[in-house]
This record gives structure tokens, sequence and C-alpha cells, in this order.
């Protein structure tokens, strides 16, 4: 067992106090010897010397000992006085055996105590990280159960008050478009609960292709300006390059759209906040400037670690679980880049900078192509006239399901069971099927499996969406999705959904085949 020579209780002396310890004990030794002459025997010098050892063994430690051991065996050597040598010779055998076992004895006691203070120290570490672990669940808790009812008591007042029929029309938009606000913020605190869940376990995925930096943070900006509306802050795209990279437009429309959501969460009203990409070298860059209060420079290194707030009490301005920035930088650093955080040199605000290998030409015309291809299909597959298959457990979202499908010109039939879903597929050969994620009844996503797996006659090989919750990333789950021609995470958007669906049967019609 190695560890140092420090002698308990006395660590703080010096090296040359501990080696005179044991000088001065063995001299004390000899000295009494010598005063107290003939009422010492053998015996009681050697029990004397012994003494010695293991006081200095104990008060100046373990060389210091040794030292005490050797000195007490010399002069015990040289003080015979015509003794008999044999006799001399094994009490100094003896004395250097029981020497060496205090030491040992001794430093072993020094040792153990030092290990049990130490295990003593960790413990009041783990005990204090727990207590700090227990104190920052419980703060996180009662900040999801904020932010989450928050956006509900919005919701449900001015619901409330619109079907009083006593809003004028104006406030009646206002109130529509609060709703809608709100609404869409408690899917993106869901949304970003989920995917911090996933990056934890290592299962947060890209789609990656070629994709448009500037047309990611042109759908952003047109996601956030509502509310940048409501709290009165200006949202100005001041420089625009063309800059391709390698990656998942969501998600890259996702990072812009975080990283200006917290910008307008940190502006006053009547801010400015400047959004601008470029062209660098071989970097795509996106810059996110706001004219805020900054960024604490005490917390400026921790700005994206999870669940960690700047201002975390109950009475802090600004909302939010402290889940966004990390989730930025995870998904950065999935698409190979880099981000950082600064303080304008000003004060007056922070800056985002997020950096992304910009990709070759080639990349810039397949992106092109992918482009223009999305919007041919957005464009030339409307519904009118498409079958669709709703198989959805929920009376209201198969109502909703039903009534938008058929605003958007589609014929729609519902189906609450998996079993109700297989027949109505058989009997009535609709152009696409619609399944929602999972039933108290069957895995719907088993139901995907089983619709593949019939003859072309009796519907099989029809082209399906899945509406998901996202909140499932098992090897099972993944293995069911891989039948699924489309998935799209709740809540969906209706533009979204009629879009996927005349793309599915555009793709695969099958009314030529009746």
């Amino acid at each position: 067992m190695k560890g140092s020579a420090d002698a308990y209780p006395f660590r703080t002396l010096p090296v040359p106090s501990r080696f005179s310890i044991a000088i001065g004990l063995v001299a004390l030794v000899f000295l009494v010897d010598q005063s107290a002459g003939n009422l010492i025997d053998d015996g009681s010098h050697l029990l004397l010397l012994g003494t010695a050892v293991g006081a200095t063994a104990w008060f100046a430690g373990t060389g210091p000992a040794l030292l005490a051991t050797v000195l007490g065996a010399v002069l015990g050597a040289t003080h015979g006085d015509g003794r008999d040598t044999g006799a001399v010779a094994l009490h100094l055998a003896l004395f250097l055996v029981q020497g060496l076992i205090l030491t040992g004895v001794v430093d072993e006691l020094r040792r153990a105590r030092r290990s049990a203070e130490a295990r003593a120290r960790d413990a009041n570490v783990a005990r204090h990280e727990g207590e700090v672990a227990n104190r920052t669940k419980d703060e996180f808790l009662a900040t999801i159960s904020h932010e989450l009812r928050t956006p509900l008591n919005a919701v449900l007042g001015w619901v409330h008050l619109l079907r009083s029929g006593r809003l004028d029309a104006p406030t009646a938009v206002r109130g529509l478009e609060a709703i809608d606000r709100n609404v869409r913020l408690q899917a993106q605190l869901t949304a970003d609960l989920l995917d911090v869940s996933k990056a934890l376990t290592g299962k947060l995925r890209l789609n990656s292709r070629p994709a448009a930096l500037e047309d990611a943070v042109r759908q952003a900006l047109s996601s956030a300006m509502p509310a940048a509306k409501a709290k009165g802050v200006q949202l100005v795209l001041t420089h625009t390059e063309p800059a391709v990279v390698h990656g998942d437009p969501t998600r890259l429309v996702q990072i812009a759209w975080q990283l200006i959501a917290n910008a307008i969460k940190f502006t006053p009203r009547g801010g400015t906040i400047e959004v601008a990409t470029q062209a660098v070298k071989d970097e795509a860059v996106l810059r996110v400037q706001d004219s805020g209060q900054g960024i604490d420079p005490a917390f400026l290194p921790r700005v994206f670690e999870r669940f960690t707030q700047a201002d975390s009490s109950a009475t802090r301005k600004a909302g939010g679980l402290g889940v966004g920035l990390a989730l930025v930088r995870e998904l950065v650093e999935l698409h190979g880049g880099e981000i950082e955080a600064r303080n304008r040199p000003d004060r007056n605000g922070a800056v985002f900078t997020v950096k992304l290998p910009l990709q070759v030409a080639e990349m810039v015309l397949r992106c092109e192509e992918i482009v223009d291809g999305d919007a041919a299909r957005a464009e030339g597959t409307p519904l009118e006239g498409l079958r669709v298959l709703v198989f959805e457990e929920d009376t209201e979202g198969r109502e909703l399901m039903r009534t938008l499908l058929q605003h958007g010109g589609a014929d729609v039939q519902t189906a609450s069971t998996v079993g109700d879903a297989l027949t109505s597929l058989e009997s009535w050969r609709p152009d696409v099927l619609v399944s929602d994620s999972l039933s108290s009844e069957h895995d719907s996503y088993a139901l995907i499996g089983k619709v593949l797996s019939l003859e072309a006659h009796r519907g099989g090989r029809i082209p399906a969406a899945a509406l998901t919750t996202a909140a499932r990333t098992d090897e099972r789950l993944r293995h069911l999705l891989a039948n699924v021609q489309r998935e799209l995470p709740k809540p969906v958007e209706p533009a979204l959904l009629t879009s996927e669906i005349a793309r599915l049967a555009g793709r695969e019609r099958r009314r030529a085949q009746r």
C-alpha cells in the first residue's frame, strides 16, 4: 500500500522537525539509561528503545521511525559495558524486529485512518451531489409544470372568451393567434424534451442530404415571427449568402429556430435581432445577434449545458426549460460543426455563431434539384379524389383527421381498431393509409406491417404514413418503421400532412390498378 509518510496527528510538521523528534527520543532513552544506572537492565533498555521507536512512528512518521530503529541498534551495540556479547546481539536483533513491527503497525494504522477520512470525504461529496441532484430535479419538475401550464392557461382563457361569442372580430383574431402561438410553444417544449432524451441515450439521428442553410434560416424566421411580433421585437435578416451543407433540413431549421427563439426571450421590447448566413472559406456560418442584456460572464462557460439557466429562480423574467441551447450544441456537433457564444463588445447583447462544413459545388446543384423536386410535388399533387383510410383510436383525433382531410378534398374513412382498418382496407381499397402511433389493442405499426404483407388485390403495398409521438426509439420500433414510407411526429402541421399524403399517393397511385 503506497502513500505519503505524513505523520498523524502532526501532518504539518516539516521534515527536519520529524527527524529531530526521532533523534531526540533515542538520545533521551540513552540519557535515562546513563542517569538511572543500575535501575535499568537490558530488558528495560529494549522496552525504552521500543517505546521511543513507537512514539516516533506515531508523531513523526515512517522515515523517522526507521531512523530511530537504526540509531537505537547502533547505540545499543556500543553500549554493551562488557556484558555477554551473544546476549547483546540477541537483544539487538529482537529490538530491530520489534522496531520494524511497531513502525509497520503504526504506519498501517495511519494509512487506515487516512483511508477512512478519504472515504468519509467522498461520502460527504456524494451526499452533497445527491442533495444537489434532488434539488435540481425538484426545480426542473417545477419548471416543467410552470412552462407547460402557462401556455395551457392562455389557451383555456381564450377558448372560454371565444365561446362566449362576445368578442369583436379583431379581438377574436388576436385570441386565435394567441392560441396558435401557445399550442406551438407547448409542442416545441415537448419535442425539445424528447430530443434531449434521445441525445442523452445516443439515439439522436439525422436524415442528411444536401441542404441550403439560408433556406433553413428563412423557415426558422418565418416560424419565429409571430412570437417576435407579440413581444415587439424586430427580426432582421441582415446578410445571406448561398451556403449548402450536408445535413438534415429539419434539424437545421430547428437549430436556427432555437437560437432565434432564445434571442427573442432575452431581447427587451423594441429590441432588434440580427440574423446572417455566409460562406467563409470552407465553412457555412450562421450568426444570431440580439440586443438584450448579454450573458453573465460567470455563466458563459456553462451556457450550453443541459438543464442550466443563468437565473433558475421562481422569479426569473425569462421562461424555458434550459434544454434548447444544449440541444442546439448536440445537433451542431452531429452535423460535424461547432458553436460558440460570446457577448457583444459593447455588452449590449449576445452573439451565437454556428459553423458547419461547407459542401462543394456538386452538392449545391444536387440541393437545387431536391428543392425543385419537392416544390413540384407540393404543387402538382392535390388531395382531390384521393381515398384516405385513417386509423386512430382517439375519438377526437379521428374526427379532426376526417375533417382536415375532407377539407383538403379527400374521401376519408376512419377506423378505431386494427380489425376495422383491415376490413376497410380490403373492401374500400384506399389510396393512402394514415396510422396513429400506438393503440391499446395492438401496436399500430404492426398494422402497417400486416398491410404490406397482403396480396396486391387485397390492398397490400399501399403507401402508408405514421403519426408518431417520437418518444420510443427502441430497435423493435425502428424495425417496424422500416415499413412506413413517411413518419410524421405529433403534433403535425395540417399543411404538411396533406402535402405528404398527396406525395405518397402521387408516388404510388393505385387507381390505375383497379
